[in-house]
């Protein structure tokens, strides 16, 4: 349904659309490039200005001797007359202070070039794993726009709310809480995505098939009958039109699981586990196998097709891969 509905609104829109989406879908790259950038530019520029000898502080012109001097304390430097500063001024100047401690300036240093490569490594993830580089139609390419938007701007204000800066708890939370919110406008955003994609073949592996067995990345799998099986789990969505096919494992004489990360089986096992509590929710989580007859010394490739997975012969030959 949302795939059909996307797909009329993007025929509908026409030219105009789609010059809107490159706008947008460069604009989330160029954000999240100075996103990542602009803190090791600043902890650079620190660190010059440490080198050149200068420093940050509060200044004033006192009400007595008219004298323009760095407050240090309640009194002036030079007259010793009371500034007349209120205490709560004077904490939150405190507060507020650059720090002089070498130590405290290398460990913020430290922090924010952490922050930094672990949103690069974050950004890399999210290229690879959403395929940010190819977008498939107009929409498509829209969509991915706002998610790179969204997780520029969880970068910003996760660094707002977890930086060794000198701010207050109470702005701390408020960037903390907007940062909680655009990690569900990133959720939001890449579910649309998702179903905007363009409906064509989406490979999912390729293996080579010889006498009685396929070879599969570096695996050598025995046939069972002379027929290899794909076991995937389908997650169905019927009320948001959402579908997607998980590839497991290929089924021959043995059963050969897709190489997978720490994280994806848990998030697999914790789909089955939980299949009934979800289809309270409409999604429905099933697991299923395909098998097909194969001919030896051919090229196969595994495709999902609409909501159909299939094993085909390769128009060429393809190094094994997986796509997840």
């Amino acid at each position: 349904m949302l795939r059909l509905f996307f797909q009329s609104l993007e025929q509908n829109l026409g030219p105009a659309f789609a010059q809107a989406s490159w706008t947008l879908y460069g604009a989330g790259f160029v954000l999240l490039i100075v996103t990542i950038l602009a803190p090791a530019w600043r902890v650079w520029m620190e660190s010059a200005t440490v080198r050149v000898g200068l420093e940050q502080r509060w200044v004033m012109t006192c009400p007595r001797c008219s004298n323009l001097v760095i407050v240090a304390g309640p009194t002036c430097s030079r007259c010793q007359a009371d500034l007349g500063i209120p205490w709560a001024v004077r904490l939150w100047a405190s507060a507020t202070r650059t720090d002089r401690s070498p130590w405290a300036r290398r460990l913020r240093w430290t922090w924010h070039l952490l922050g930094v490569l672990l949103l690069i490594v974050l950004a890399l993830w999210f290229v690879a794993a959403t395929d940010a580089l190819t977008p498939q139609g107009a929409l498509h390419r829209l969509l991915l726009g706002l998610a790179l938007i969204a997780l520029a701007v969880f970068g910003w204000l996760s660094g707002r709310a977890l930086g060794l800066s000198s701010r207050g708890i109470v702005n701390r939370l408020r960037d903390g809480v907007l940062a909680v919110a655009s990690v569900g406008l990133l959720a939001g955003t890449l579910f649309l995505a998702d179903a905007a994609r363009a409906s064509n073949d989406r490979s999912l592996a390729y293996f080579t098939a010889t006498d009685g067995a396929v070879r599969f990345a570096d695996r050598i799998i025995p046939l069972s009958a002379g027929e290899i099986g794909i076991e995937y789990l389908q997650l169905d969505h019927e009320s948001l039109g959402y579908h997607r096919i998980v590839p497991l494992s290929f089924v021959g004489a043995d059963r050969v699981p897709f190489p997978r990360s720490v994280v994806g089986r848990w998030c697999i096992n914790h789909l089955r586990d939980q299949a009934e509590a979800l289809a309270g929710y409409g999604l429905s989580v099933r697991l299923r196998t395909d098998r097909t007859r194969i001919a030896p010394g051919q090229a196969y490739e595994v495709v999902q097709r609409g909501g159909q997975v299939m094993i085909k012969r390769a128009e060429e030959a393809h190094p094994s891969a997986v796509h997840s």
